[in-house]
């Protein structure tokens, strides 16, 4: 005795409504989660592929609730499930395919971002070290000055020229005054960097 026909029509037509159903599930978990950042100017067209594919879930979310309240004959509804679960199939890809390139783009971002710190890291490092060569360079000129000063019972003052060291970073010159007094002639002298960075005292 064969099957009856029309159990094993209701048997298809549950398969491939549980089919959909799974397939329609899959697809939101694909597209469930955290968005692109929005401050990210390239992920322009991942967002909007999102908002489509959302568009299209609930089309198929939709036909497929239609399909089944419209009490059709089960041959007609199977074949209109069939076409439904082909478009699912193709919906269910193509969500994967869009998790796929958020994944890779947040990755990529995560790297720029690691990349970034590093520079500001190297950044801050350079400046630091830049920072104990001006405060060295600056002690030895004060010291220079301050010694010419008590050889000459003179006063010191800070002048110009400012030598820039880089990144906001400047080393002041130190001038050196004897004011004439009686006898005695008045005298300056300047306390500089030259041109390879060495302290350099000049009379003027």
């Amino acid at each position: 005795m064969g099957a009856d026909p029309g159990t094993s029509l209701d048997s298809e037509i549950t398969r491939l409504e549980q089919l959909l159903d799974r397939a329609a599930a899959a697809t939101e978990t694909a597209l469930a989660g955290d968005p692109p950042d929005p401050a990210d100017e390239d992920p322009r067209a991942l967002r909007a592929e999102h908002d489509e594919l959302s568009r299209q879930l609930g089309a198929l979310r939709e036909r497929v609730a239609l399909a089944k309240q419209r009490a059709d004959e089960p041959p007609t509804l199977r074949a209109e499930l069939a076409t439904l679960l082909f478009f699912a199939n193709t919906l269910q890809a193509d969500a994967e395919k869009w998790r796929a390139a958020v994944q890779d783009r947040s990755e990529e971002l995560e790297q720029d971002r690691i990349a970034a710190r590093r520079e500001d890291a190297r950044l801050a490092a350079e400046r630091e070290q830049l920072a104990h060569r001006r405060d060295a360079l600056q002690s030895k000129i004060l010291q220079t000055a301050a010694r010419v000063a008590q050889q000459n019972r003179a006063e010191c003052r800070r002048t110009v020229p400012v030598i820039p060291l880089g990144d906001g970073l400047t080393v002041c010159s130190v001038s050196v005054f004897r004011p004439s007094r009686w006898f005695r002639f008045g005298a300056y002298w300047l306390v500089t960097l030259s041109r390879s960075n060495e302290v350099l005292v000049r009379r003027e």
